[in-house]
């Protein structure tokens, strides 16, 4: 009978402690993803119709889309005509016209006027800062297109006023092409589902340094090289986390934390049915 009851605690403790180790691990929490690109391809040149600024853009739709049913958000000039070839992609004038944010897969933020460097406006905003720091929280993607390393989006890429000393070319604080057709689609960019773009004049306007800042912010997945018109370790289109063709965003537990998971679950059901037989023997001992 001692062996028994010691027995029913451990299943309950076990299923208490599967639990309690799942929480800890992240099961079920989201991971934000943010992407930084120094090209106005899809903001600009797509709009007018370049068959290869068209291609990334739908690249970039499927990557940060993935199978996922609910609408891309495009925020900026709503006017701007951008379409896609692949996902439902609604633009809108501001965050707050946007409405509730969890109804999209992923945020893209065009450049001021589709070029060429990010568009603040849309971020310091009131109340837009709060909005798509919850998104991130929760787990969405979001894509700042020619980020300039300006202040406003510290909150989203981790930096503390200091992004803007680390992007070469246009309205970056260090030197390096302004207008550059020389990016080079890295093996990740690859395995995230890009492919090399074409020369269309000018594709890309920053470069962001990953080697020796944003690396160390978690900006470890570079998509595309800077190329030689900016310095060595620079890159174009860089994440702090894998797209959804990539196999990342959204929620995904680890398999480490899906096996505590289970044990948890099994513990539980376990103490259950530990809970029942007493009570089935209780009943038998008062009969």
């Amino acid at each position: 009978m001692l062996t028994y009851k010691v027995f029913s605690r451990f299943k309950v403790l076990t299923g208490a402690l599967g639990l309690f180790l799942c929480g800890a691990l992240g099961v079920g929490v989201a991971h934000a993803t943010v992407i930084l690109e120094g090209s106005d391809a899809i903001g600009l040149h797509s709009r007018g119709a370049d068959a290869g600024a068209i291609t990334y853009r739908d690249q970039t739709w499927s990557a940060i889309g993935g199978a996922d049913a609910r609408p891309i958000a495009f925020i900026g000039d709503a006017l701007s005509g951008v379409g896609s070839g692949t996902h439902t992609v609604s633009t809108f004038s501001s965050v707050a016209a946007a409405g509730t944010l969890s109804n999209y897969v992923a945020l893209y933020f065009q450049a001021g006027g589709g070029c060429c460097s990010e568009n603040d406006t849309l971020i310091t905003a009131a109340g837009a800062a709060t909005a798509v720091g919850s998104y991130l929280t929760a787990g969405g993607t979001v894509m700042i297109g020619n980020y300039v390393g300006g202040a406003s989006w510290d909150f989203a890429v981790g930096t503390s006023g200091g992004g803007y000393a680390h992007v070469a070319g246009y309205g970056g604080g260090l030197p390096g092409s302004s207008c550059s057709d020389r990016e080079t689609v890295t093996a990740t960019g690859t395995a995230n589902g890009f492919t090399q773009p074409p020369s269309i004049g000018c594709w890309t306007h920053q470069a962001y340094d990953q080697a020796g800042f944003f690396g160390a912010k978690g900006f470890t997945l570079s998509f595309f090289d800077g190329g030689v018109d900016y310095p060595a370790g620079f890159s174009s289109l860089l994440s702090n986390g894998k797209t959804v063709t990539g196999g990342g965003g959204g929620t995904v537990p680890e398999p480490a934390s899906l096996a505590l998971l289970g044990i948890g679950l099994a513990g539980i059901r376990l103490a259950g049915m530990g809970a029942m037989r007493r009570k089935q023997m209780a009943r038998k001992q008062m009969a």
